[in-house]
């Protein structure tokens, strides 16, 4: 198990479904589950390894080739997380899908998704730079993806194809009834295709106010960083985007940047600074834009900034300000 260790993690809402799914279709195997329930309510991961060991569990007592797909199409927004939050707020799928590219990090992180637009498709797109989780994790997640869908939409829509980049599995026609689509298996990506024109559907319920927030708060930190006055061009953007995708480290920066680790630490010192430094200032200010605008909780807040949970949060804040962020929060609406 520990040569999947790299693979990433998944988040505790994110794998509460499968707790959930037990307790409703299957509440004696539940009570048999010899993994605890993870915490929900805080920024709380658990490494897909782990995953892979909950869901190849269930499998052994359940012996149901569509187990996968089940679990899937029993997700409810609560599941994911801030990400469902954020998606839902969207006016339309375009919208929703490109908060999917910038926040899956903070409910999903194994390979990155890549979008494409082809034509008259758009192709959402991962592949294994990080390792292959394997079928029964790749299995939940894109049913994940495209049951979510239809929670976001009054009326469903499906793609017009689907490829997994693992082999094919026994029961093809539940994986070709659950995605209405062709679906195939031995690709070189695992990959979902819907055609450009669903991209103008309407959401159930948009929420101006909160999409209008997420917005201006990327876009005041970056206001603040004038033309030619950055250290290093580009360390806030870079650091910001980060932060959002749920990855702040030195690598995943440096990467945003284009160069070196060791390079980028090299700059930071020769300008008297450091990273965590730069990272914590970047992280107040965007809960600052949060706090503010007063539509998340600060679990919420800790979890859109990728903090390991609220408490985190809450003393990195309070060592910046001087103040609570609950108590920051109050004397802005005073």
């Amino acid at each position: 198990m520990s040569r999947h260790s790299n693979l990433g993690h998944v988040s505790a809402s994110y794998a509460n479904l499968l707790f959930d799914w037990l307790a409703d279709a299957h509440p004696d195997i539940a009570l048999r589950m010899p993994y605890a329930r993870p915490k929900a309510g805080e920024l709380n991961r658990i490494e897909v390894s782990h995953w892979q060991a909950m869901l190849q569990w269930t499998h052994q007592q359940i012996d149901d080739p569509a187990m996968p797909l089940k679990i899937a199409a029993h997700v409810r927004p609560v599941n994911m997380g801030l990400l469902g939050y954020v998606a839902s707020c969207c006016n339309n799928l375009g919208e929703a899908f490109a908060r999917l590219q910038q926040f899956e990090n903070l409910i999903y992180s194994v390979n990155a998704l890549a979008v494409a637009l082809h034509e008259d498709q758009i192709i959402l797109r991962w592949g294994a730079e990080r390792g292959r989780p394997g079928h029964w994790v790749d299995s939940v997640a894109i049913g994940v993806l495209v049951a979510f869908t239809q929670h976001l939409i009054v009326k469903p829509v499906y793609p017009l194809r689907v490829q997994f980049i693992n082999p094919q599995p026994s029961n093809q026609i539940d994986f070709d009834e659950f995605f209405h689509c062709p679906v195939g298996f031995n690709g070189l990506y695992t990959e979902v295709v819907w055609p450009v024109s669903l991209l103008e559907t309407p959401l159930r319920s948009p929420d101006s106010v909160m999409r209008n927030m997420l917005d201006q708060q990327a876009q005041s930190l970056l206001k603040q960083v004038k033309a030619g006055e950055e250290a290093i061009a580009g360390l806030q953007k870079a650091l910001q985007e980060s932060v959002s995708a749920g990855l702040p480290s030195l690598d995943e920066v440096a990467r945003r940047l284009c160069m070196s680790t060791r390079t980028l630490q090299r700059r930071l010192q020769e300008q008297g600074c450091s990273f965590r430094g730069e990272l914590e200032r970047v992280r107040v200010e965007m809960a600052k834009n949060c706090l503010e605008a007063g539509e998340l909780s600060l679990a919420d807040i800790a979890s859109f900034l990728a903090y390991n949970d609220q408490s985190a949060f809450t003393h990195a804040f309070k060592r910046v300000m001087g103040a609570s962020p609950a108590k920051y929060q109050r004397a802005k609406r005073q």
